[in-house]
């Protein structure tokens, strides 16, 4: 990808990503069991409300970003390819 136009995606991001997308983004590290814990500590850690990081973190999936399991079927968060891709563009991670 050209430089300008990794500049492009990157104001795209920062655009279209609201602060509490970026923060879940980039809290996910694989340590996380469930998608509650991840959230429980970003909330304590902010003092964000848990409604307003699951609505984001729902958001997250539907654009398929992160991936994480059911109540039924629990599975731990995790960055999808894209989620990685992203975080990338943005210079989050390497």
């Amino acid at each position: 990808m050209k430089r300008d136009e990794l500049v492009v995606f990157r104001k795209l991001f920062l655009r279209a990503l609201n602060e509490n997308q970026m923060l879940i983004l980039r809290s996910i590290n694989g340590k996380h069991r469930s998608l509650n814990a991840l959230l429980e500590e970003i909330s304590r850690d902010t003092r964000k409300p848990i409604s307003t990081l699951k609505l984001n973190a729902r958001i997250l999936k539907e654009l398929g970003l992160i991936d994480y399991g059911e109540k039924n079927s629990p599975k731990p968060v995790e960055l999808t390819e894209h989620g990685e891709l992203v975080l990338r563009i943005l210079g989050v991670i390497a």
